[in-house]
């Protein structure tokens, strides 16, 4: 069994300097405290209940892990939703919320409530890197991953029904007439953006319409703008445009004005995950619902089942989406 004395025999220091070095005391050098978390990090070895093997107590706390983006939580109009769930169900279930945003670049470095056991599971939520996500597995520390990068077959998971919410966008767009139909969305390396474009291509299939690489825009958030002008500026342009989320639609609406056209008359628009701006846009955006908070409540629920049957087999739920017509989706212009 490592302890702490292995650690400093390997790192050629006392065993107060390796306390001290993983618990953040700044009496230790830089250049020790890497060498000996670099050490403990080998050996999956973490101060307090997890290093020292002591019997898990129950805190009554949850902790909530998000990447930093690069826009502030409190403001991110999905999975600041997703919080709300998921802060509502643990009121319920007399759980405290415990919130830490993981720096882009993971150092290795655990945070501070999984060091230090402060909480009794994990709601791993995003885009989070594989090295945390592989370490948090290799930790045995019961947790969900919600709406991951990349699918696990190690943690409970709950998934948005991207596939099939896609299809069901692309189709509605083509029975309202429309066969040029472009996609934008983020980087297709997240497993969410690359399920709606399968979907959007499955529904092209379907229905017989050539897929047609031109018509597709990936890469960026909020780079709707840049995509909808290139599309614009096609010599075919699209008549429709389903945006894989809300926040590249709605930037995508001003590229339309600046080309001195209108929605719906001149091009149509579907989005995907119905923000709360969604509906305020002008013209209201026709998307996608993807239920947020129930997607924080359910992680919640599967969680606590979880901690009480550590054992579980990991399982995925998906949850549906659903249609939400407005103002920004018409009939294919005579032009196509």
């Amino acid at each position: 069994m490592v302890t702490i004395k292995t650690i400093a025999q390997e790192a050629g220091c006392s065993v107060s300097t390796v306390s001290k070095a993983l618990n953040q005391r700044p009496d230790v050098s830089e250049e020790t405290r890497q060498k000996v978390l670099q050490i403990a990090k080998k050996y999956h070895f973490y101060p307090n209940a997890l290093g020292k093997g002591l019997k898990r107590k129950h805190t009554e706390n949850i902790g909530v892990i998000f990447c930093r983006e690069f826009q502030p939580l409190s403001v991110n109009p999905f999975y600041s939703r997703v919080l709300e769930g998921i802060e509502a169900e643990l009121a319920i279930n007399n759980y405290n919320l415990v919130l830490h945003l993981l720096p882009e670049v993971y150092s290795g470095e655990m945070p501070k409530m999984i060091r230090e056991q402060q909480v009794d599971g994990l709601i791993l939520i995003g885009v989070l890197q594989q090295e945390f996500i592989d370490d948090v597995a290799n930790l045995k520390i019961p947790a969900i991953l919600v709406d991951p990068k990349i699918p696990s077959d190690v943690f409970h998971q709950i998934l948005i029904d991207n596939e099939h919410g896609a299809f069901e966008a692309t189709q509605y767009l083509i029975l309202k007439g429309h066969r040029r139909i472009a996609f934008i969305s983020g980087d297709l390396e997240r497993q969410s953006f690359r399920q709606r474009f399968e979907g959007y291509r499955k529904a092209l299939q379907y229905h017989h319409i050539p897929f047609s690489p031109e018509l597709v825009m990936t890469g960026g958030l909020e780079k709707g703008y840049d995509h909808v002008s290139a599309l614009l500026d096609l010599r075919n342009p699209p008549t429709a445009i389903f945006a894989g989320n809300d926040i590249n639609a709605i930037y995508g609406y001003r590229a339309v004005m600046d080309h001195h056209l209108s929605i719906p008359e001149d091009i149509s628009i579907i989005g995907f995950d119905d923000i709360d701006l969604a509906k305020m846009a002008s013209p209201p955006l026709t998307t996608m619902r993807v239920y947020k908070e129930e997607l924080g409540s359910i992680a919640v629920r599967m969680l606590i089942k979880v901690i009480k049957e550590p054992k579980s087999r990991p399982n995925t739920i998906i949850v549906p989406v659903r249609l939400v017509e407005r103002e920004s989706v018409s009939v294919a212009p005579t032009r196509e």
